[in-house]
């Protein structure tokens, strides 16, 4: 009976997940080094080739394939393993496709790939190359997962296909990305670093220029960014689309996007394109439709007078017309261990992979060569004394005797042996000995030449170098992706915005509506114990910002928010982060033409200071907490900020602002909740730069501020008490006093909530 042994569980836990992460690691989702497949690649090429299913040979169903995938060496779902053999038949997937797919494999536009009771399929003529020489011992197999079957551990690729055709998982704890790129170059930089192993990774560049895609393109990075990526086994590769400029009868012109960047879908790009011409962020385009056969062709109708370069910038910054591509070289080394390598390490592996396989099927040769020699010869010495062999086989009375005295008296082994044995009459006749001593001289040099191969290593590797020239004559082609530096043309992005009017109206509670036409906001339908707050009108262009009682003001650019579709609009809270009890004291809206020009970057924080650069027309505000604190703020020029807004007040306690207020006059009026009201200069209340808490105007003593007003000495202000009624005061009944005071009584009985 078996005793229960106790553990630590952490450890247990920590060792448990190790080992599975590893199993994650090396037996699905990393590729190998030597034939950049990973196994689910692998298991599917094999399986096709042991099918019979060549280039030469007739496509067969995929589900063929896949169950004979399956049933032999994959055990696992159907879905991901079509999806795999999909992908290798993908043009626009893979720079050289490794499956000759017949029937719907799917689009660029994201199209899926019909069921693979529909498809067929069968290998390329590059993946023969793949699979050359499987049979002379090149590489190791395994057990299948029943131990029923054989599987290589590697397949002999003469192409280096982890370049060539990239790849790219996601493990545990580890994740590869490796770019597709052009065989030529690949195989170029290879016979350069068969020449010269001291070769550099700048210097394999002279001949791999950087990435190449299935679907064109153009690589923006320059010489630099591509040498440390390639380096370090880590870095990115920023991919543009390219477009021409077709030139229409009575001056029209239109743009022409050609060859996108890797991986973007075109439909998503172009209902994205769609989408900035139906909200007119982008007015100066008209229409987009697609006109893409095998060739990519989306076209880009533009208004007269338009510069399409302009608006194909636009494009490049509001769509995936230009992306980053990730490289990130982790892989499996020959030892099975997950290594990123440089550029130089992956084509050494590859190099020594390639040599290794070579040595194995000359030796394998080899020994077919000496098996054959050896029976040669045999064949040779029986001709010269064919009359005895024939009366020593007579005389025996079973194949056991006759073999047993032919072995004595010719002394032969039993291989040889049998092989006389075995040999057909028609073999006697005297013009065979001529063919047997041919045989036996050219299988003779045969074997001179492959043992002098193995005795250097210069000749292996010149063979190594041929192998990559044939397949250099045979699959080399010209890049689709190109490489230049960015030719950069200026323009500003509120040029493609549309100037209209539009309105804002925001309600007491909050709910903001944009129209583009009102008449007496007031009347406009408000939720239940929801009534009008104010309402501005707005060009396009113009900054929006609002102000609330915690500190805060939230700017946006009037187009960016988008029109109400009726109801009672949205509520502030969905474009902005407001904390809880937030509220709205103030809109106001700034003209594009009071701003400075220069795009600013909002502040990563959303909580730094106000950005008060050089004014171009002075604009001060006033603001006040219920505890009777303010100050004066200079927002001349305001900026865009990230949903979470910029401060402008540090508030103590649980204090709120009560208003804010445009300076205009030489005095302000403040009013307590409890009745007080108080009258100072401007001048008493300092301006700050940035976020603060400001001085004491008023002193409170039981109460709150319940306003405050900038005001000239002899105005009148209205208060607004709490059972709905109004009283217009003139300020010559109140005395100015400093900062600081009480002030004087201006209402007994009724609790004072606003003033205006």
């Amino acid at each position: 009976m078996a005793q229960d042994k106790s553990v630590d569980l952490q450890e247990e836990l920590e060792s448990r997940f190790l080992t599975y992460a590893l199993s994650t690691i090396v037996s699905r989702s990393l590729p190998d080094v030597r034939d950049g497949l990973k196994p689910i690649h692998r298991r599917i090429l094999y399986a096709i080739d042991q099918m019979g299913v060549g280039i030469t040979a007739k496509h067969v169903k995929s589900a063929k394939i896949i169950g004979e995938v399956l049933g032999k060496y994959h055990p696992h779902g159907d879905a991901s393993t079509y999806e795999s053999m999909v992908r290798m038949a993908q043009d626009f997937a893979m720079r050289y496709p490794l499956v000759d797919g017949k029937g719907n494999f799917g689009s660029v536009d994201g199209d899926p790939a019909a069921a693979y009771r529909y498809t067929e399929g069968r290998l390329t003529a590059i993946t023969s190359f793949f699979l050359a020489d499987l049979k002379k011992n090149t590489v190791n197999f395994k057990p299948n997962y029943d131990n029923t079957l054989k599987e290589p551990e590697v397949l002999p690729s003469q192409v280096p296909n982890l370049l060539i055709n990239g790849s790219s998982g996601i493990a545990v704890g580890m994740a590869c990305n490796f770019p597709s790129h052009n065989l030529k170059e690949v195989n170029n930089a290879l016979i350069a670093l068969i020449d010269d192993s001291e070769l550099s990774v700048a210097d394999l560049m002279q001949y791999i220029k950087g990435p190449d895609f299935p679907t064109g393109g153009r690589i923006l990075s320059d010489k630099k960014e591509l040498r440390n990526a390639y380096e370090q086994g880590l870095g990115a590769v920023r991919v543009r689309g390219e477009w021409t400029v077709e030139t229409l009868p009575r001056g029209k012109e239109q743009l022409i996007l050609n060859s996108l960047p890797y991986g973007v879908n075109k439909a998503k790009l172009i209902e994205r394109i769609a989408e900035l011409i139906i909200t007119k962020k982008l007015p100066q385009l008209v229409d987009v439709r697609d006109e893409s056969d095998e060739n990519n062709r989306v076209v880009l109708e533009i208004k007269s007078g338009a510069d399409p370069e302009k608006i194909a910038r636009y494009l490049l910054k509001h769509t995936d017309l230009e992306i980053n591509i990730q490289m990130n070289f982790n892989c499996l080394t020959p030892g099975g261990k997950p290594e990123r390598l440089s550029l130089k390490a992956i084509c050494q592996h590859f190099l020594d992979f390639r040599k290794e396989v070579n040595v194995r099927r000359l030796k394998y040769d080899l020994s077919l060569l000496e098996k054959r020699l050896h029976i040669l010869v045999a064949l040779v010495k029986i001709f010269n004394d064919l009359d005895t062999a024939l009366r020593l086989i007579r005389s025996s009375t079973s194949r056991k005797e006759a073999h047993e005295k032919v072995k004595i008296e010719f002394e032969f082994d039993d291989e040889q042996t049998s092989a006389i044995l075995e040999m057909p009459l028609y073999r006697l006749v005297s013009l065979e000995i001529d063919k047997i001593l041919k045989e036996q001289r050219e299988k003779t040099l045969e074997k001179k030449r492959i043992e002098d191969i193995l005795k250097s290593d210069l000749k292996i590797w010149a063979q190594v170098k041929e192998e990559l020239k044939i397949i250099n004559e045979k699959f080399g082609d010209k890049r689709k992706t190109k490489i230049k530096s960015e030719d950069s043309v200026e323009f500003n992005a509120e040029d493609f915005i549309e100037q209209e009017e539009s309105h804002f109206v925001i309600s007491s509670k909050g709910w903001l509506r944009k129209l583009k036409t009102v008449g007496d906001p007031a009347t406009l339908r408000y939720k239940e114990n929801d009534s009008f707050a104010e309402s501005v009108s707005v060009d396009s262009r113009d900054l929006l910002s609002f102000f609330t009682n915690r500190g805060m003001v939230y700017t946006q650019k009037a187009y960016q928010i988008p029109y109400s579709r009726g109801g009672f609009g949205e509520p502030i809270q969905s474009l902005f982060k407001f904390a809880d009890g937030e509220k709205v004291l103030k809109m106001y809206a700034f003209p594009a033409s009071t701003v400075d020009d220069s795009e600013q970057e909002p502040s990563s924080s959303g909580q730094g200071a106000l950005d008060f650069g050089e004014i171009s027309a002075k604009k001060e505000f006033m603001t006040a907490s219920t505890l009777g604190y303010g100050f004066r703020f200079d927002f001349s020029n305001p900026t865009e900020t990230t949903r979470a807004g910029r401060k402008i007040a540090n508030l103590k306690s649980d204090a709120t602002l009560t208003g804010i207020c445009e300076v205009q006059g030489s005095h302000v009026f403040l009013a307590s909740q409890a009745g007080k009201g108080l009258c100072i200069s401007l001048e008493d209340v300092p301006v700050l730069s940035g976020p603060g808490a400001g001085v004491k105007l008023i002193k409170m003593v039981n109460s709150e501020l319940a306003g405050f007003k900038c005001v000239n000495e002899k105005e009148s202000v209205t208060l607004i008490f709490e059972n709905g009624e109004e009283k217009k005061i003139k300020l010559t009944q109140v005395p100015v006093y400093s900062r600081g005071s009480q002030g004087v009584i201006i209402s007994k009985r009724q609790k004072i909530i606003g003033v205006k």
